[in-house]
């Protein structure tokens, strides 16, 4: 049986699309956001943005942009890792994985209605980067190896299995 969202959100069918085709956008306006990020971003992550924007699926997970001022992906990463920061301070336990710019940290591309972030893990090769949820007030997460469309796609289609997200994730 099809999943009822899949009919309704014409923008699932792109997603798939757009990982096949794996573009890699370079062009100056990414050059200089990732210049003032002090780190290069997954080409599927760039690709996502520039087909849909800053976005959001089923009202539930939040894209940011670096191009869309009221949902933009600079200021959201800065309060997320700020607030990470304090929450380390007090439990380090919960944050057994570095925050970006530490070497290898967790930086984040997307949240949920939840409170839950989704952080890439900025090791290695961008487009290898794995992808961790992480509750907003709990020590678990967990790590995804798929690319940003496939787990959008996955968590907006209601097929990504998941202990942190609420059901039907």
């Amino acid at each position: 049986m099809t999943d009822p969202r899949l009919m309704t959100d014409p923008r699932l069918a792109r997603l798939l699309l757009l990982r096949k085709e794996r573009a890699v956008p370079e062009s100056r306006r990414w050059r200089a956001v990732e210049d003032d990020l002090g780190l290069r971003l997954p080409g599927d992550y760039k690709t996502m943005i520039d087909e849909f924007g800053a976005s959001s699926w089923d009202d539930f997970l939040h894209i940011p942009s670096p191009f869309f001022e009221e949902l933009d992906l600079r200021t959201f990463a800065t309060m997320t890792l700020d607030a990470d920061r304090t929450a380390r301070a007090l439990s380090p336990a919960h944050y057994p994985i570095p925050l970006y710019p530490e070497r290898g940290g967790l930086f984040p591309w997307a949240v949920t209605d939840s409170g839950d972030t989704l952080y890439f893990i900025t090791a290695a090769d961008p487009n290898n980067w794995p992808t961790v949820i992480k509750g907003p007030r709990t020590p678990e997460f967990e790590v995804f190896f798929d690319p940003p469309c496939l787990i959008v796609h996955r968590i907006a289609s209601g097929s990504l299995r998941s202990t942190i997200l609420p059901p039907p994730y």
